[in-house]
């Protein structure tokens, strides 16, 4: 990226944010009309907030229509993941800030890191501007990173990152009983599994079109299709059921403690006590 177009990039971005965002009596920045974009993950903080990553940086989802933004930060978050009591974060960096630029190199957050909330973040400085990973997956063995140049990635507990299989991923689901078994799925919503750790992947032809995946610790694999069909089954190669349907236009998939949240196009959040039989609202974007 050269230096014009870098400077024309901060200036949209900047431009954008502060046509976007939404004042009150409090001082918190909360999302107006259309401001969270696209929603990439879910994560449920310690304290037991739904925690959202967006195009606009992290929001926390206080009522059905209220989300406001967590920190000062804009990134936008590509994948996000809760790793113990910390939150991992990737995408593209909020270039408004200097110490996310990087001369000559496009604008991807690599890995980052808050042990706050999401209050603060800590960048991996090898990986800023050289990675943009969309989905992350910490595990006992390391964490699983897929990036968008189309392999996975690993960083074990003591080590460095090395590039494992290619895939290209957009989304990773690891048994929580077994972490070298993980199932990706790609943008056109094939299927893929890897039993050795992400260095090989298979397609699995009897899986259906879907766009997220989770593997729940009770053994369980759930994934949904956009139209919101729900899928589960027990072995990535065995049949795998219809076992509910959820809102249609999905674009996240997320499943904590018995609990399921999707969020859909525009920016929409509902959740699921009974495995989708039926769905709450959780948070509704304003429309004005």
């Amino acid at each position: 990226m050269n230096t014009s177009t870098r400077r024309l990039l901060i200036a949209l971005l900047s431009g954008t944010l502060a046509l976007s965002a939404c004042g009150n009596d409090t001082g918190d920045r909360v999302a107006g009309p259309g401001e969270l974009g696209h929603i990439h993950d879910l994560v449920i903080d310690e304290d037991g907030s739904l925690l959202v990553a967006s195009h606009s940086g992290l929001y926390r989802i206080e009522s059905i229509d209220r989300a406001v933004l967590v920190g000062t930060e804009q990134h936008d978050l590509m994948s996000m993941a809760a790793d113990n009591a910390d939150i991992l974060a990737s995408g593209h960096p909020d270039l408004r800030l200097e110490k996310y630029r990087v001369d000559d190199h496009p604008p991807h957050l690599g890995l980052a890191r808050s042990d706050d909330g999401g209050q603060t973040w800590t960048v991996e400085a090898d990986l800023l501007g050289k990675h943009d990973f969309h989905a992350l997956a910490p595990t006992d063995v390391g964490i699983y990173a897929a990036d968008t140049a189309g392999v996975i990635m690993l960083r074990p507990p003591s080590g460095e990152w090395e590039n494992l299989g290619a895939v290209a991923a957009r989304d990773l689901a690891v048994n929580p009983l077994d972490p070298i078994q993980l199932i990706a799925n790609d943008d056109d919503g094939a299927a893929w599994y890897s039993g050795d750790g992400a260095i090989t992947w298979d397609p699995l032809p009897a899986a259906p079109t879907v766009i997220e995946i989770e593997w729940t610790a009770n053994d369980q694999i759930i994934a949904a299709s956009e139209d919101g069909t729900l899928w589960q089954t027990t072995t990535p190669n065995d049949t795998w059921n219809n076992t509910a349907t959820g809102p249609s236009d999905v674009e996240t998939l997320h499943i904590e403690n018995g609990q399921w949240w999707v969020t859909v196009h525009g920016g929409a959040i509902h959740t699921s006590t009974d495995d989708g039989e039926s769905w709450t609202p959780v948070y509704a974007p304003p429309d004005r």
